[in-house]
């Protein structure tokens, strides 16, 4: 279990001074209390994409180790390399989980593309989105180009704490990058300002290594690299008035060294040392006094897993070197093992494959099974353990880091080491924190869909004041027959009115209507800010890429996207056909009816697309002017229709909105303008025994924008997106299977939406293999309420 408190470390120093709480970390506390570390990871169904085909996705949210319940709302875009936005999401979120799909166009062309996806909470400390790199195979690019080779070689060093001091030992790190900002190979030697060689650098990993140096007063220091030795790349200036600041990995911790040049100023000497993680201070430790040298060991083994902040003040509590580094216990691994239970590589045939946890397990988790030979890449370079822990506290680019928790070999913990040397902290600044000037909170999780807005008497400014009115919503668009809900908002003396906390999906129509039947003011409403579709300033991404990385795949998955279009059938040339002309009668059917409802050798239609209605409701309207439908109210005032043809009920007719039944108060409510036409069957097959029917559809499209006025108004509000269910065949039942077209599914199965609340529970995987997967690649993340990660990648078959 993990526990969320904050560990008071000791450090192993001779001396040690008792120092009264200061204001810096008093005012990052307060500050971080109401600026909240929202964390945000996306589970991918897979690496690469081919045009046409969806990516599909499970977001986890995480604030201070825990899953966070915080966030709402997810938006998720995908960008071209211009950062500019191609596809734009919103998914909803609840209890800390978020799922959806980005439908890729047939024609998007082959390309890599930036993945972008936050929440409103996370903007509030920029700089910290979740984003990845994903290559999509489809159409030919209209500027394509053949790919360049570039020498073009950035080089950056990064000396240790901070600062380059003079006179004193430093360690420095360098990082190397190609023109795309991808890691380089460098070696080539380390030279002073008279030429004289002072040592050789060479890469140590994925373009980072390091190397010791003494500054020396009258000297300064360029690189010059094998691969581009007619290039210097000076070092950053050396100066005299700072401190070095070393951290090394022991077994028992962290082990630091301070070290002051002589002749420091006072001022200038280390005074205190503070740990931090999320903005949470850990530790603040005095220092000994009166040395040059000092230092310590910082016990780590109680400290939950991540990238510990550690900063060096002077006694005016300004910053005077940094340092991070990272802290790796494991307690955040929930242990599990995938068990092939029936492998099958045959086509179409059953696979089962078997989750097995350990210990009690609450949390949600998500599996995804890929065809194995269609990855460009042995294992994921980004997984749920190397987000959370290593890229959501680092702004710059972390490559592969998913690299770093494959193996406990100190050779990769040493690397590691250059990451955290490499990569800037900037969620804050020291200074901001000393003189209480850290930004304010800008954005608040908008709380799922707020509407919000005023009503008004129509060609009046004078407000819809204190009054009942009806809302109803509706799909725009649809042949599904979903009607949405209805309500009764009550206006306050200004008109305003607002509702919270509700889910609309897609374009929605939304109409407002006074409730007074024939007496109804004709109304305008006006909305506030949608809360939703809102546009935040972001600023541009830039993940580098590498032009080779899809060099082995790229043949096969190009032709994957053939084999799409061909399957689909849109590559098929156009076939005119001629026929008769349709009457009035069915094209509108073909428009608004569908199912049962579509046709009828004895119905009726009554087109109201050019009627402008009145004040008249559609019973009143109907009244006389169809042929054997009768109109009257009930002893409880509710309005009866009856047609001649008396069946069950005696005539009653069985009411439809939209080819949903409905009852007859909430149809009396809709004005005549903003129905299309009304169709009468004398014997409907939809009701029981074949009885009488009298279907309404409302207006649509180009008919809704003609329409009228009316004691009405309405607005268009787009809500989240369509959460679609991933389609997968089942080969046993073969059901609604063409036998003739062919499965080349790339991703076999996708499971984002598994809840467990077990001890040691086992989940089955049961999928069905296309026409040619020989080797699965079977990807299982999650995220438990106690903030343990489900991490396991494995690939399965083909002698694997």
């Amino acid at each position: 279990m993990i526990l969320k408190k904050l560990i008071i470390l000791t450090i192993a120093l001779g001396g040690l001074l008792t120092v009264n709480a200061q204001t810096p970390e008093q005012t990052l506390d307060s500050w971080a209390q109401k600026n909240t570390i929202e964390k945000l990871y996306l589970h991918l169904d897979r690496e690469t994409y081919i045009a046409g085909q969806s990516i599909w996705f499970k977001g986890y949210l995480m604030n201070d180790y825990l899953p966070s319940f915080k966030t709402s709302t997810v938006y998720v875009e995908l960008l071209d390399n211009k950062s500019t936005i191609v596809i734009r999401k919103i998914f909803p979120a609840y209890q800390g989980v978020s799922l959806g799909q980005i439908e890729l166009p047939e024609t998007l062309a082959t390309g890599t593309y930036q993945l972008r996806a936050y929440a409103p909470l996370m903007l509030n400390q920029p700089g910290f989105v979740y984003s990845k790199r994903v290559v999509v195979f489809g159409a030919t690019p209209k500027d394509a180009k053949t790919k360049e080779s570039s020498n073009t070689i950035d080089l950056q060093f990064f000396p240790e704490g901070g600062n380059l001091v003079g006179s004193l030992l430093n360690n420095i790190a360098f990082k190397a990058v190609d023109r795309n900002g991808y890691p380089v190979f460098v070696s080539g030697q380390l030279k002073n300002n008279k030429g004289e060689v002072v040592s050789a650098i060479t890469t140590q990993h994925d373009g980072m290594g390091k190397f010791n140096l003494v500054p020396q007063a009258t000297e300064t220091y360029y690189v010059v690299l094998d691969q581009d030795p007619a290039k210097q790349f000076p070092l950053p200036a050396a100066t005299s008035k700072g401190i070095s600041f070393s951290v090394s990995n022991t077994p028992k911790g962290k082990q630091f060294k301070i070290e002051h040049p002589a002749g420091l100023p006072a001022e200038m000497h280390a005074a205190y040392l503070i740990g931090q993680m999320g903005n949470q201070v850990l530790f603040k430790q005095p220092l000994q006094q009166g040395k040059d040298l000092t230092g310590g060991v910082i016990q780590t083994s109680g400290l939950l897993s991540g990238i510990l902040h550690l900063t060096v003040f002077n006694k005016d509590n300004m910053p005077l070197a940094e340092r991070l580094t990272f802290v790796n216990n494991k307690e955040y691994i929930l242990p599990g093992e995938l068990v092939a239970d029936t492998l099958n590589t045959t086509a179409h045939q059953r696979n089962r494959f078997s989750i097995h946890l350990k210990d009690t397990v609450i949390g949600h988790f998500s599996i995804s099974v890929t065809d194995a030979d269609y990855e460009t890449e042995p294992y994921r370079p980004l997984n749920i353990y190397s987000y959370f822990l290593i890229n959501s506290d680092l702004k710059g680019y972390v490559h592969n880091p998913a690299y770093y928790f494959l193996s406990d070999a100190e050779s990769v913990k040493n690397e590691l080491d250059l990451v955290m040397m490499t990569n800037g902290w900037t969620r804050f600044k020291w200074s901001e924190v000393a003189s209480n000037t850290l930004p304010a909170v800008q954005y608040k999780d908008p709380g799922y869909i707020s509407l919000k807005g005023r009503i008004t008497i129509e060609g009046t400014r004078k407000p819809f004041a204190n009054k009942d009115a009806m809302m109803m919503i509706r799909p725009v668009d649809t042949l599904q027959g979903k009607v949405g809900p209805t309500k009764i908002i009550h206006t306050d003396s200004t008109g305003g009115f607002r509702i919270d906390t509700m889910f609309l999906y897609e374009k929605n129509r939304i109409l407002f209507a006074d409730i007074k039947g024939s007496k109804s003011k004709y109304i305008k409403v006006k909305m506030d800010g949608d809360s939703l579709n809102r546009n935040y300033k972001m600023p541009a991404l830039q993940i580098p890429f590498n032009d080779t990385a899809t060099m082995q795949t790229e043949a096969k998955m190009q032709t994957a996207y053939d084999d799409y279009l061909k399957a689909e059938g849109l590559t098929l040339k156009n076939v005119t056909v001629k026929g008769r002309q349709k009457t009035d009668q069915e094209k509108l059917e073909d428009e608004y009816t569908s199912g049962l409802f579509t046709g009828g050798i004895n119905s009726r239609i009554l087109d109201l697309r050019n009627e402008p209605g009145g004040g008249m409701n559609i019973f009143e309207y109907i009244q006389g002017r169809i042929p054997g439908v009768t109109v009257s109210r009930d002893t409880e005032g509710q309005y009866v229709v009856k047609y001649r043809d008396a069946g069950l009920g005696g005539g009653k007719m069985a009411l439809y909105l939209d080819e949903m039944q409905t009852d007859p108060t909430f149809i009396e409510s809709i004005p005549v303008n903003q129905i299309a036409f009304v169709k009468v069957m004398g014997n409907f097959v939809g009701t029981m025994g074949g009885g009488s029917a009298l279907a309404i559809y409302m207006k649509k499209g180009a008919d809704l924008a003609a329409s009228t006025e009316a004691a009405t108004d309405i607005i268009i509000y787009k809500g989240y997106s369509i959460i679609k269910q991933f389609y997968a065949p089942d080969y046993d039942l073969n059901k609604n299977i063409d036998p003739t077209k062919p499965d080349e599914r790339l991703t076999l199965a996708w499971l984002p939406d598994i809840y467990l609340a077990n001890i040691s529970p086992r989940v089955p995987v049961i999928f069905y293999n296309n026409d040619r997967t020989k080797r699965f690649k079977v990807v299982v993340e999650g995220l438990t309420n106690d903030g343990r990660m489900l991490m396991i990648e494995k690939t399965i078959g083909g002698g694997q």
